[in-house]
């Protein structure tokens, strides 16, 4: 009897402790519904301006709770001049971090795929491939976690002698600007780097 006993405890044991996984409740989720491809399911088509001046068009993510800020799919930037600067898609990434109130999804983007640069005088410069790729992240949860983001590969022969190690380093970073701060996102020996500054 008391084999059975036994038994049973550590099945039921075995049960809840594999079955737990289920059972965790992460906030924000599924913010923006079912990412695919690291796009949303719903998204709103945007301009930002600098002075009156088009900065960018495209589409930000909405969640449900409203527009977001965080930039997806097809991209146009330009330069203060009116010039186009470069075009390409943005796409999202999430990593898990652990908030006073458990663990909880946080959200950023970065480019996938072809994108083109120009110079400023509106001239095509370069075009690079940004492959999505698993990067580890520092977050308060003990271990991290991982982030998918835009990494250039490989530089086309034809652009051997424009492209630097140290253009490559800050073409792949993602600049965040508002009224209050400066977020960047940095890529750096198979880790991702997030800094913000403070304008004030």
């Amino acid at each position: 009897m008391k084999k059975i006993l036994y038994i049973l405890l550590v099945i039921f044991q075995y049960q809840s402790f594999f079955g737990q996984e289920d059972a965790i409740h992460i906030s924000d989720d599924k913010l923006y519904g079912e990412l695919i491809n690291g796009l949303p399911v719903r998204d709103s088509l945007v301009e930002f301006k600098l002075n009156d001046t088009i900065v960018g068009f495209g589409a930000v993510a909405v969640s449900k709770y409203g527009v977001s800020d965080l930039k997806v799919g097809f991209w146009k930037e330009y330069y203060k001049n009116g010039h186009l600067k470069m075009e390409g898609d943005y796409r999202l990434g999430s990593y898990i971090g652990c908030c006073t109130s458990g663990p909880c999804r946080s959200f950023n983007y970065y480019r996938s795929g072809i994108w083109k640069f120009y110079n400023e005088e509106g001239e095509m410069i370069y075009e690079l491939n940004f492959v999505p790729t698993e990067l580890h992240i520092a977050t308060t949860c003990r271990g991290g976690d991982n982030y998918l983001f835009g990494i250039i590969k490989v530089v086309p022969i034809k652009y051997r002698n424009e492209i630097t190690s140290d253009k490559i380093f800050e073409i792949q970073k993602i600049r965040v600007e508002d009224e209050y701060s400066i977020h960047t996102s940095t890529p750096l020996n198979g880790q991702i780097y997030f800094e913000t500054k403070y304008k004030y």
